[in-house]
């Protein structure tokens, strides 16, 4: 049985090795845990006291493996972390790798700081009380900036996107920098011990952290910008909707300004007719000026109010443009994806699909448009005639009509489904193409 104060001292050095920086770690998902804040607490106690279990085995157990202990020890948190908040798992593991590695420069900046004020005999004892002095004091010239900078800075971030597609690869680089600290720890013939004695080492790791914070913050930072410039374009896309539905409305009402204008002269001839009696030519004047009045472009289409508009500019625009338009569209008014993405998809389609009517020659240009929610998912399925053979490429993807490249709607538009798990599917025959997407309808949960 190990001395009471021998303990005492593994229970202070685990306390302070964990507590502070686990607390830090969780700070920015606050808001997004699992379960209440007083079972969380309760998950946190019993975890610390874990901690000290496994310090005391590292202690006082020499043929454990003290390598083996770390990663066992972060493995167990780790597992407590995914297990109490919901969040983005890129997100997650990116802040728990980030707090490990600089967990790992308290750790052993601490180990040095003991060696150079009380001694390295001293120091070759582990988890002393000087120590735990030691790593107090790093700990607390550490955590109080890094804490600042959660709550000012990255916090506010992280809680951007969890589309993002960045957040599924972004962890690699905080777990690179933990593997190149592992390797230097436990990858040479001298032990952990003594590599964290000597003040080259720990300058390195030093260094190394804050390059890697540099790196990270970086990393968070143009996320960030990258999500504003996404934001700006969703707000511009809806004020370009905004501004079909007011260009509509104008036509509407300047035709409707010069049919009354014009109002007064039919009603002179037809009252001429009248007088004359002459009701052929008055019933043939009638059917000519009926056909002459302005469309109810006004129609609903459907319900969803930013493809209802989209729909109305289109269709306006292939009248013009002596393209048969027709639409079979069952959308509410509340689908369950952002209207920004479904004005988007729709929005890129249709305008490919006038493109190609429009170098139809031979006048028979259509477009038709389906669009229904069945059960938690949207169809939508776009078909237009073509006047040229459309073929993909050996990675599936068309060539635009407009330049030499890919066309950049379909992209898009692929892309869109694929963040919706959805499917894409294009059908091409002689004179036609047709595009169907299934989006699947996020789950509240």
């Amino acid at each position: 049985m190990p001395p009471v104060y021998r303990i005492l001292e593994i229970c202070l050095y685990s306390v302070l090795n964990f507590f502070p920086f686990a607390l830090i770690a969780l700070y920015p998902f606050r808001e997004q845990l699992r379960f209440s804040k007083a079972v969380v607490g309760i998950l946190f106690f019993l975890l610390t006291v874990l901690q000290i279990w496994l310090g005391v085995m590292a202690a006082f157990m020499p043929e454990v493996s003290k390598g083996a202990l770390s990663i066992i020890s972060t493995a167990i948190y780790g597992a407590f972390y995914f297990a109490a908040v919901r969040a983005s798992f890129g997100k997650m593991l990116f802040s728990l790798l980030m707090i490990s590695n600089v967990v790992n420069l308290v750790v052993t900046v601490s180990k040095c700081a003991e060696g150079m004020i009380f001694g390295r005999e001293m120091a070759m004892q582990p988890y002393r009380w000087t120590y735990s002095v030691c790593m107090l004091v790093v700990s607390l010239l550490v955590s109080i900036p890094l804490f600042l900078y959660f709550r000012n800075y990255y916090s506010e971030r992280i809680h951007g996107r969890d589309d993002t597609f960045a957040w599924n690869y972004l962890w690699l680089i905080p777990s690179t920098f933990y593997l190149l600290w592992f390797w230097h720890g436990y990858g040479s013939d001298k032990t952990a011990l003594e590599i964290a004695l000597e003040p080259s080492s720990a300058a390195f790791i030093l260094f190394i952290n804050m390059g890697a914070f540099l790196v990270y913050h970086t990393c968070v930072r143009l996320i960030d910008e990258q999500e504003q410039n996404c934001a700006l374009t969703e707000q511009n896309h809806q004020l370009e909707i905004q501004n079909l539905q007011y260009e509509n409305l104008n036509r509407q009402i300047a035709a409707t300004r010069q049919a009354r204008h014009d109002l007064r002269h039919h009603i002179a001839v037809m009252d001429g007719y009248l007088a004359a009696g002459e009701y052929d030519k008055l019933h043939e004047y009638l059917q000519g000026y009926k056909k002459s009045l302005p469309g109810d472009e006004s129609a609903m289409y459907c319900k969803h109010e930013a493809i209802n508009i989209l729909l109305l500019y289109f269709g306006q625009q292939a009248k013009e443009k002596h393209v048969e338009f027709s639409v079979s569209a069952s959308l509410p008014r509340q689908i369950g994806i952002p209207d920004s993405a479904l004005s988007v998809l729709m929005g890129n389609l249709l305008e490919n699909a006038l493109e190609a009517c429009l170098a139809v020659k031979d006048g028979r240009a259509s477009i038709s448009v389906k669009a229904r929610v069945q059960t938690d998912a949207v169809f939508i399925q776009i078909e237009n005639t073509c006047d040229r053979e459309v073929v993909p490429d050996e990675d599936g993807r068309f060539l635009s009509t407009k330049h030499g490249g890919w066309g950049v709607g379909l992209e898009s538009v692929k892309n869109i489904a694929a963040q919706y798990d959805g499917m894409l599917e294009i059908e091409t025959e002689a004179g036609s193409f047709c595009v169907s997407i299934l989006l699947n309808v996020p789950g509240e949960g």
